[in-house]
């Protein structure tokens, strides 16, 4: 099922598998990555309660056993619609013995998608419904079109931060997805833009960690793009497929990948939020289409 959000200046659709973005429309122009095979079948996914990945797929939370893939268990389990009106969509998802089985804890995972003129905003509330402690970290992971027009190419955009990044990137290995914190890369240092080729992603994401900027633009040479707004996310990836796909994901999370200097204590990860029993906490984002 889909859920359309529109005004004068855009179309969101928001599809109910998954509790993600599905399309982003501005003047006729699609925005948002369409999902490829080719190249990579997902869009817009939401990650929680981890993002990256474990190593090998297995943690212990809280001395319990959790077994999840990639981006973990929120994004394959079934959503339901809470509340929908004219410019807004809430989602929620409830632990399930199907959950409990890979994250062996309760939750209510609740996200809402408003629509205002060229804006979309993203918030997820995690409200702990457990007995026990909740850990997670969580994150978005929305792709979009590179090149937007006709007459451009991939290499015609280019990302551009609030301010002038002075600290080497982190990336994930390749075929492990785990992060490797004593090796940084310098595809950006002491500037603020990185222009856009396929080869910056042969070695997969750049991972831009404890981020004190807190908005990006991704801009072509015709000033079209989108501006991503992350005031609570500490972490931005820029990823791209190794094959060339003709989009760029920008992604904040709240937490990275597994580290290679972390052992299996999920709690004690990088970027864990702990919640105790029935707290809860909200983390959002900004997409404006321009």
């Amino acid at each position: 099922m889909t859920v359309t959000l529109e005004n004068d200046m855009c179309r969101a659709v928001c599809l109910q598998e998954g509790a993600m973005l599905h399309s982003l429309v501005k003047n006729a122009t699609e925005y948002l990555w369409q999902g490829d095979k080719k190249y990579w079948g997902g869009q817009a996914p939401v990650c929680f309660p981890i993002v990256g990945v474990l190593k090998n797929g297995k943690a212990k939370a809280f001395g319990k056993e959790c077994s999840m893939s990639r981006h973990g268990v929120a994004r394959i389990n079934p959503f339901e619609i809470k509340e929908q009106g004219k410019n807004f969509v809430v989602f929620v998802q409830h632990a399930t013995d199907k959950t409990k089985a890979q994250f062996p804890f309760d939750y209510s995972l609740e996200i809402k998608y408003t629509l205002n003129e060229n804006t979309i905003t993203t918030e997820y509330t995690i409200i702990n419904t457990g007995s026990e402690k909740l850990p997670f970290t969580i994150g978005g992971h929305p792709a979009f079109n590179c090149p937007l027009c006709d007459d451009e190419e991939f290499e015609d955009y280019s990302v551009r931060f609030d301010r002038v990044l002075t600290k080497k990137c982190l990336r994930p290995d390749i075929h492990t997805g785990l992060v490797d914190t004593a090796r940084r890369y310098s595809v950006l240092e002491n500037t603020d833009e990185i222009r856009m080729n396929h080869s910056l992603f042969v070695d997969d994401a750049m991972v831009f960690d404890n981020m004190e900027s807190k908005s990006a633009l991704l801009i072509g040479k015709n000033g079209r793009g989108v501006k991503i707004e992350y005031q609570d996310f500490d972490n931005l990836l820029v990823w791209s497929s190794a094959n060339g796909g003709p989009f760029v994901a920008l992604e904040p999370w709240t937490g990275i990948s597994t580290c290679l200097d972390e052992d299996e204590t999920f709690e004690s990860k990088r970027g864990m939020t702990i919640l105790e029993p029935n707290e809860q906490a909200s983390f959002k984002f900004k997409i404006t289409l321009i």
